[in-house]
């Protein structure tokens, strides 16, 4: 027979132990025998008795919850051979978290149902704690349901590209470069969209786009000034995990000459790649001198010719597009791209040259951040 004042003091003894909420879930456990987990109301389980790990558990390996989990304990399918005793953590302002339960003595419903709301109480603070830096205030299941698609646990949702039927754009936005810790903007880009919060970022997937709103979302983001990196739109959903792990990438490389607010997928694949193959052309004593006449015409007559010309190169040499990227006039382009060509000397629409000039400008770019960061 168990009883709740011995448990009471077991958490009072657990909580002098470090980490407290893995304290209380041994301890319970070695008393009762209960698997305990904590869920937070994200979906992050921030501690468990060990006991759990023996049930092979995709979320407590991952310690999160998945969607095709969270679906089966809400169908009463995940328990097994267990009694499920469930209990919400409140935090005014914050999504639930949740205590859960798991027994297999039936005739101890009552009291593991108390020892819930028990262990509920005790440990509302190191929720609130856990989800004080939660940017994102949705339901746990659209938590849980961005979270698994962003890390390749699909098992459960494939039905849901059937409903989300069109293209995919995924943005990766980090919590450093948020305005006042607000993802509002969201709203005003695309209606369709899931979120997934992270540490110290933010992930967004817009879907249902055609093929006509993929340019809107873009343009959309890069007015609203939006530092992030975001992908080029894909068609299907197992795309997703793969995505998130370019996007990661993308996000590492920063402090570049003229690094742009909109970080574009199509873009930084050549960043990417003359990141590794900088050191090499260094090495070799390879530049072309056509951009350090340019640079050196920025230098005297404080003109910006060399960042013009690499946004207008990025632009597939579309006047129009590199304008709009440039904020500035189509006819102020035209006529920076006049004193280009006279500086350097070289017809810029050639696309064997623009290929050329572009590849000198990204190692350029890739030396000037090594130098930054040895200083």
């Amino acid at each position: 027979m168990y009883e709740i004042d011995v448990c009471y003091k077991i958490i009072f003894e657990a909580m002098l132990e470090k980490p407290e909420l893995k304290s209380i879930a041994e301890k319970i456990n070695k008393y009762t025998g209960a698997k305990i987990i904590f869920v937070s109301g994200s979906g992050k389980i921030l501690a468990y008795s060990y006991a759990c790990e023996q049930d092979n558990s995709e979320s407590v390996k991952w310690n999160h919850v998945t969607f095709s989990e969270y679906e089966k304990f809400r169908r009463g399918e995940a328990a097994g051979a267990y009694q499920i005793a469930l209990k919400p953590v409140e935090i005014p302002g914050r999504p639930d978290g949740y205590v859960v339960i798991l027994y297999s003595e039936e005739e101890f419903r009552q009291f593991f149902e108390e020892l819930a709301g028990v262990l509920g109480q005790a440990v509302k603070h190191y929720f609130a704690e856990a989800e004080k830096e939660l940017v994102v205030l949705q339901p746990m299941r659209e938590a849980l349901l961005a979270w698994s698609l962003f890390h390749g646990k699909t098992e459960g949702i494939r039905q849901i590209e059937e409903i989300w039927a069109g293209q995919y754009i995924e943005v990766m936005v980090l919590k450093k470069d948020l305005k006042g810790k607000q993802v509002l903007w969201v709203k005003g880009i695309w209606d369709s969209y899931c979120i997934c919060e992270e540490t110290d970022r933010i992930l967004i997937l817009f879907y249902g786009l055609r093929t006509r709103n993929t340019e809107e979302v873009y343009r959309k983001i890069t007015e609203k000034g939006i530092r992030c990196s975001i992908s080029e739109p894909y068609g299907k959903l197992d795309r997703c995990e793969a995505k998130y792990k370019l996007l990661n990438r993308m996000a590492m490389v920063s402090g570049l000459e003229n690094d742009p607010v909109m970080k574009r997928e199509k873009e930084w694949s050549v960043q990417g790649l003359y990141t590794y193959t900088t050191p090499l052309f260094k090495e070799a004593g390879l530049s072309d001198y056509r951009l350090l006449r340019l640079l050196q015409e920025d230098r005297e007559n404080n003109t910006d010719l060399y960042y013009t010309l690499k946004v207008y190169l990025l632009n597939e040499n579309n006047v129009t597009m590199a304008a709009d990227s440039l904020h500035i006039h189509r006819n102020t382009l035209v006529y920076r791209l006049k004193q280009i060509r006279e500086c350097i000397e070289a017809d810029i629409n050639d696309n064997e040259t623009a290929r050329e000039l572009l590849a000198f400008m990204m190692m350029y770019d890739v030396s000037r951040q090594d130098q930054k960061r040895q200083k």
